[in-house]
């Protein structure tokens, strides 16, 4: 496998439309086999919600406490996560799953190096969100996939969302099912965020060739 690229520190979303992808229509089964390359430009995030119970006095000192304390967890928590995870391998995670669904095709086959294209996946941004004050927090990916021919040209440009709380499959959210509170992220190992972040990693790649195949008509 591709040794992956990190540019830094750092696993279903809007689509551009259908005429937005008429070059790679034309250009994909032309394009021969890809490899791929993954780059990680930020540390993770997290959300932990906000909470908003008036515009009296008093309830503008509540909100700014908890919310001040929100920032402080959010903070914690990403020092933990960013501690624990081993970008190499989430990205390895990423192309792993891009890769096992690909295959020889179509519209074209993936090879672990030496393509005729190259598929580049950006990670712009991991981590946690919770979508209000005490929820659940879901692990989410932000990717930007673009293919490139070996002469630089650009055919290909999308973004792609993954998130535990938005479509995940059911092996997916099983395996997570422990750890998508954010209260236990203070007892989990090393090992156990490392492994949340690889199952999202590599779904996420599996759903980028999906929404792949389907632009390529």
């Amino acid at each position: 496998m591709r040794k992956s690229w990190i540019l830094g520190l750092a696993l279903p979303a809007a689509l551009l439309g259908p005429g937005c992808h008429a070059k790679f229509r034309k250009n994909a089964a032309s394009l021969g086999a890809v490899d791929v390359q993954v780059l990680t430009d930020s540390g993770p995030t997290v959300y932990l919600g906000r909470v908003d119970t008036g515009n009296s006095l008093v309830a503008n000192i509540v909100d700014l406490a908890v919310n001040v304390s929100q920032a402080l967890n959010e903070a914690d928590i990403a020092r933990r996560i960013a501690q624990a995870v081993d970008l190499e391998k989430t990205n390895q995670a990423l192309e792993r799953g891009f890769a096992n669904t690909l295959k020889s095709g179509p519209p074209f086959a993936y090879v672990p190096e030496g393509g005729n294209a190259r598929v580049q996946m950006e990670v712009r941004h991991y981590g946690m969100t919770a979508p209000y004050l005490g929820a659940q927090a879901s692990f989410d990916y932000d990717i930007r996939v673009r293919i490139y021919k070996a002469d630089g040209e650009r055919v290909y440009s999308a973004h792609t969302q993954c998130s535990t709380g938005a479509g995940a499959p059911p092996a997916v959210s099983q395996a997570l099912g422990l750890v998508s509170n954010v209260k236990q992220i203070g007892t989990m190992t090393d090992d156990d965020i490392q492994g949340a972040f690889d199952v999202v990693g590599e779904w996420c790649g599996q759903e980028i060739v999906r929404k792949m195949r389907k632009h390529a008509g």
